[in-house]
């Protein structure tokens, strides 16, 4: 007890701090939905190191595919000496265009391979980037590095500073502003390889912004910050190096798939779980504040904290919008539930056809695929209700109750029992049909599973020994439907709007008597071979119009058969 008593208080402080951390944990966005969409900001540290390396970039090469094309369309109109030039690159030979050639001609971008003396700065093993050049500068001064060796040979070539697949860099380049200048420009290139040769020690360190866009089916990592280059010159009949500031500025097309290592750091923060293959936060009730937007939509439309623990190291901060949400288990199901029936009628009076619409399409959403929720209606709504607490929506309920066409205005009136009143189920059948005789009964529940479901519906079969049966319930998730008595058949409903309720379908020679009832076949506990209610079911008659149009049909093709059997009897 000890113990369970020390852990209930550390989450109880983990809930705390996480709250004080968040700096606006959930807004309402006007109703709107969405996609998940994240964004994150940190520093990144860099490191500049000179790299005897050779590379290949991708360059842009117009020319060549001119080239390639006229080649392509007129072979025997190209000069020798441009044949000679394609076949040197092998990008044509005298079978036609290689797969090479056809590249440049699909993407104007030509490998230019070179070798040299760069100075690059490298993310110093970041979480998330590793080691990765972001932008680098040939040495146009000298080819000998100025700083000893760190890495060479074997050991250079094998290290993380080499690069084998595709990525974007800054690199920074010299090109001609005129004929008689030059300029130092920053462009952005691919570089397919990075091979070192002779990496030296680092010659200087520096801290950039990290800001990172990151959505379910996009993510792009953006760094920019000032860096250190260099800027070379003549001096003396010597070549100088002096520095010389240059913006980062990158894009980085990368990491989608880091999504779920992220939702999981944001789902600690609610004290819930992230779940990958849904792509959605499990969360109790009580850690999303009670938000009747996140309640109402299964989405979180805005949340943000500071100083997020990943396991791509801290973040600074983060923002995400329309994290989707749902209930962590069955209890927490009930308690959204609850919550929902609260909200919704606390706000206004509601018809009884637009409150059964409006919950039904609550229960439908796909975030309660996994909990049994039952439509919660009239009396059995009063009992979810403390009327000190929640007066507004429990008179709005009371008013509905009392103005329900089928209290007012039919002969019949609903049907109410006490809970743990003993229970005579033919007397109640008998109330039920007027005790006139039934020769077909119709029972209508999403939930009818358990070995308790089975005892109940055959004591209420026992009490209709000369009627035929139907029962229209789900597929249970594991496992077989409850046991049928004789004389009852079986079918599969699927997960409708209109299918919520719990209906009794009584049909007799002369007259149909339907019901709904506010709870499910629970309500008849069996102690010792005597009956009681446990609970507090009401049976609300309806007219055939008002059922679903599920049931209508059944009612119809009952009475088709009837007749049927009745002619072929003539």
């Amino acid at each position: 007890m000890k113990n369970q008593s020390r852990n209930k208080h550390s989450r109880q402080n983990q809930s705390e701090k996480g709250a004080n951390r968040r700096t606006a944990s959930v807004k309402n966005l006007d109703g709107n939905t969405g996609s998940l969409a994240l964004t994150l900001s940190r520093t990144v540290s860099l490191k500049r190191y000179p790299v005897i390396a050779k590379v290949t970039f991708l360059r842009e090469r117009p020319d060549l595919q001119t080239l390639l094309n006229a080649i392509l369309h007129n072979p025997t109109d190209m000069p020798p000496r441009l044949k000679a030039y394609l076949k040197q690159e092998a990008l044509w030979d005298p079978s036609g265009i290689t797969e090479k050639g056809q590249r440049v001609i699909d993407t104007g971008l030509f490998e230019a391979k070179e070798r040299g003396l760069y100075h690059i700065w490298y993310t110093n093993n970041d979480r998330l980037l590793g080691t990765r050049p972001v932008m680098m500068q040939r040495d146009t001064a000298i080819f000998e590095p100025s700083k000893a060796s760190w890495k060479k040979g074997v050991d250079a070539a094998r290290s993380e500073f080499r690069v084998d697949q595709l990525l974007q860099l800054n690199v920074l380049e010299e090109s001609f502003a005129d004929r008689n200048r030059s300029a130092l420009k920053s462009i952005t290139l691919p570089l397919s390889s990075l091979e070192p040769e002779v990496i030296c020690s680092s010659e200087k360190s520096a801290e950039i912004e990290l800001i990172w866009q990151l959505g379910i089916s996009n993510s792009t990592v953006n760094l920019k910050g000032s860096l250190d280059m260099l800027c070379f010159q003549a001096q003396n009949g010597y070549h100088k190096s002096s520095p010389r500031p240059e913006v980062l500025e990158l894009s980085i097309n990368d990491f989608g798939d880091r999504i779920n290592d992220v939702m999981m750091a944001v789902a600690s923060e609610f004290n819930g779980q992230w779940q990958p293959e849904k792509q959605c936060l499990t969360a109790p009730l009580n850690q999303i504040d009670h938000d009747p937007a996140a309640v109402e939509k299964f989405q979180i439309n805005r949340f943000s904290c500071s100083n997020l623990n990943t396991s791509m190291d801290v973040f600074r901060s983060i923002q995400a919008t329309y994290i989707p949400v749902q209930p962590v288990d069955q209890n927490d199901a009930e308690d959204w539930h609850r919550f929902w029936l609260q909200e919704f009628y606390r706000k206004q009076y509601h018809s009884s056809e637009t409150a059964r619409k409006q919950q039904s399409e609550w229960l439908n959403n796909t975030a309660l695929n996994d909990f049994e929720l039952p439509l919660k209606e009239h009396h059995s709504l009063l009992s979810e209700l403390k009327r000190e607490t929640q007066p507004e929506a429990y008179w709005h309920i009371a008013t509905m109750a009392d103005l329900t066409p089928s209290s007012s205005s039919k002969l019949r009136m609903p049907i109410s029992l006490v809970n743990g009143d003993t229970l005579d189920i033919n007397m109640l059948l008998q109330k039920l049909t007027n005790e006139g005789p039934i020769y077909q009964v119709i029972y209508s529940d999403r939930y009818v599973h358990t070995p308790r479901h089975s005892r109940n519906l055959k004591s209420i079969a026992d009490c209709l020994i000369h009627a035929d049966g139907l029962l229209l319930t789900l597929d249970k998730p594991h496992g077989k439907i409850a046991k049928l008595p004789t004389n009852w058949s079986h079918e599969t409903l699927r997960k409708e709007s209109d299918n919520h309720g719990r209906y009794w379908i009584l049909i007799g020679s002369k007259q149909t008597w339907c019901w709904e009832c506010s709870s499910g076949l629970d309500f008849i506990r069996d102690i010792d071979s005597t009956f009681y209610v446990d609970g507090s079911p009401t049976f609300t008659p309806k007219e055939i119009t008002e059922l679903p149009q599920y049931l209508q049909h059944q009612i119809s093709h009952v009475h088709s058969m009837r007749k049927n059997i009745a002619a072929e009897a003539l």
